[in-house]
Parts: structure tokens; C-alpha cells; sequence
């Protein structure tokens, strides 16, 4: 069983609550974990960090070969799966919702869900679940559909009995 990471994990940690000055063994537990094969993402995850001017993005350089592709068959054809299933899901319901699944198909977040599908991995993601019914497609509701398990960064260290201990210095 692996892990995939959506790139709003990485974002948020640094800019929240694992910056990389006051808790590098955070970052140093993400990249050994990648190592290991139990944390995967994708290439689209890599490029959308890539495109920042931060930590996260000299960080995740380091780790660039760990950051799988997605033109595998399986991966496609569930891709394939998630961008009909929204499109007929999501514009029946909501009018205005066409630009917001084009907004979601051209981003990675169908393309996490379709390759946690093909690898029968655990999707770490910060969204949360519409619980309105609304036009924007949310990667928990999708992963619902699709019978892929979604967690967040707390249930992921959960998992892996990560704890952070202050040290003196």
C-alpha cells in the first residue's frame, strides 16, 4: 500500500505548520518515505510545485525522480473514467459548472485520483468533501465515486507512528 500526495500537502506544510526551518523532520521523513516506495506522487504534482518560488520547490528537486508519470494505460483509462463520470455528474446538476470542470480536468487533481486508482494507493489531500452538492468537483467526492481513500496529513503520520520530539539544543 502506498500513499499518493497531492501538492497541497507539501504547500501547506511549509506555509503552515512544517516549515522547513522549524520542523526539518518532517521533510526529512516525506523523503525517505519516497524512497522507500510507501510515498508516491505524480509528474503534474512536481510541476504545479515547480512553478513555485519557494522551499517546496528546491525541495521537491531532490526528490524530482520519485514523482511518477501518468501515460500508463491503466492510469489513462481511469482518467478517461473520472473526466466522463464528472462531466456527466457535475453539468446536469449545476448550470454553471462547465468551467469549473474544465478548471479541474486541466489541473492534477483528476489525474491523482486516476493514478491512485491504477496503484491501488491512499490519496493525501487537504480538500474536503462538498457537502453542499456544489458545481466545483472536489477530490474526496471523486475518490468516492471511484473506491480510492482519501486522508490528511495527520492520519498519514498516524499510519507511519510519526511523532516529532523537541530536542534541546
Amino acid at each position: 500500500m502506498s500513499y499518493l500526495i497531492d501538492a497541497n500537502i507539501f504547500i501547506q506544510a511549509q506555509s503552515d505548520y512544517y516549515c522547513f526551518d522549524l520542523c526539518p523532520g518532517f521533510w526529512d521523513f516525506m523523503g525517505s518515505k519516497f524512497v522507500d516506495g510507501q510515498l508516491i506522487s505524480i509528474r503534474n504534482v512536481f510541476d504545479e510545485l515547480q512553478k513555485r518560488d519557494d522551499e517546496v520547490c528546491t525541495w521537491s528537486k531532490n526528490i524530482k525522480q520519485f514523482f511518477q508519470n501518468v501515460d500508463d494505460r491503466e492510469t489513462q483509462r481511469y482518467f478517461g473514467d473520472i473526466a466522463n463520470y464528472v462531466q456527466k455528474e457535475y453539468i446536469p446538476r449545476h448550470k454553471n459548472s462547465l468551467p469549473h470542470i474544465q478548471s479541474f480536468l486541466s489541473v492534477a487533481d483528476p489525474w491523482i485520483i486516476a493514478k491512485a486508482k491504477a496503484t491501488d494507493s491512499i490519496v493525501v489531500t487537504h480538500e474536503v468533501r462538498d457537502k453542499n452538492n456544489g458545481c466545483k468537483p472536489k477530490i474526496p467526492d471523486i475518490c468516492d465515486y471511484f473506491n480510492v481513500k482519501t486522508i490528511r496529513t495527520n492520519e498519514l503520520l498516524r499510519n507511519f507512528q510519526v511523532q516529532f520530539i523537541l530536542s534541546q539544543q
